[in-house]
């Protein structure tokens, strides 16, 4: 069973069992920030770049500069975006009176280890608060794009006001002008991309999948056991879909989205296969999410300390190797 934490702490000060979580190798330390919070990059963050950047190999004799921008947006651009959206769960977690131990950036996203908040409204907020960081970071990146432009149109090469959702290589060899707007119109898709993706599909255990679960508890007043079963079925489901479009995508071109799209199918599979089978057993207590007394009493205030089960009510599935199994935000 995973260890209590007690709602007792000082949040700023997280608790041994919480704190713990955050010693695994294979791990890069950059810090902390936001009221002590440790920060950690596990080196298989560097996976996505990695495939990104083999398959630009294949332009760099016509277009060199490509290889650059893989490089920026997979590197700072999406690590910046991802470290944003963690702290919105941070933040939400502190004003929810939950407990923070600290973030981990990985390929899949992000884990931001809190401890429990007070009630499944808290819950719900927690969840939401990381997808709904990437709309003032679109509106950021697309203020760039459009002040980039302006520099850009004064080479007679006139664009839209929306950046458009290919990549224009042409454009981004024109000089430092074309580069970084081609940069930051695929940051402002990139954002668009990953807040829909964890906001809007329903699949446990991304940040949809949590608000879905929540919401039926919450708003429909669903009993923990079904509730969790709704959820596994509606991830399977989705992810299946997910590896199986994939697969298609793999042999009709988009290689390397195909892969990475393949991947997290697989992960929820298994994160969803796995609640399904704890849901079978009616043994919830110990699920990382389900496992929280605040799900199990459908609910009601209980974040006070206990002794059973888990109380990592943020905390997520298993990552990959040594990745610690506490609360991951898809970003």
């Amino acid at each position: 069973t995973m260890e209590d934490i007690s709602m007792a702490e000082s949040p700023a000060a997280p608790s041994p069992a919480v704190s713990a979580k955050m010693s695994f190798p294979s791990s890069i330390s950059l810090g902390s920030c936001i009221g002590g919070v440790p920060i950690k990059l596990h080196l298989s963050f560097f996976l996505l770049l990695l495939i990104e950047f083999i398959s630009s190999i294949r332009l760099a004799a016509d277009y060199p500069l490509y290889m650059l921008f893989v490089v920026v947006l997979y590197g700072p651009v999406l690590l910046l975006t991802i470290l944003v959206h963690e702290f919105g769960h941070v933040f939400a977690t502190k004003r929810q009176g939950g407990e923070v131990g600290g973030v981990v950036l990985w390929p899949l996203g992000g884990f931001a280890l809190c401890g429990p908040t007070e009630s499944l409204s808290g819950e719900l907020k927690v969840a939401l608060a990381g997808p709904l960081t990437h709309i003032p970071q679109m509106f950021f990146w697309w203020m760039i794009y459009l002040l980039v432009k302006y520099e850009f149109d004064m080479t007679g090469n006139v664009t839209g006001i929306w950046p458009s959702f290919s990549i224009f290589l042409k454009t981004m060899s024109t000089g430092p002008a074309g580069f970084f707007q081609v940069l930051a119109g695929e940051a402002v898709w990139l954002n668009i991309i990953l807040c829909g993706f964890n906001l809007c599909i329903p699949a446990y255990p991304l940040d949809g999948g949590r608000v879905f679960a929540a919401a039926l508890m919450l708003k429909l007043k669903v009993e923990p056991l079904k509730a969790a079963f709704v959820t596994a079925m509606t991830a399977m489901a989705i992810s299946a879909f997910m590896v199986a479009y994939a697969i298609v995508r793999l042999f009709t071109g988009g290689a390397s989205f195909s892969l990475y799209l393949g991947l997290v199918g697989l992960y929820v599979f298994h994160e969803s296969f796995e609640l399904n089978s704890a849901v079978k057993r009616n043994d919830l207590k110990n699920h990382p999410i389900f496992g929280g007394k605040v799900y199990q009493s459908g609910g009601a205030n209980s974040a006070s300390s206990s002794s059973d089960g888990g109380d990592l009510t943020m905390a997520e599935v298993s990552a990959p190797a040594d990745i610690p199994a506490e609360e991951g935000v898809m970003a």
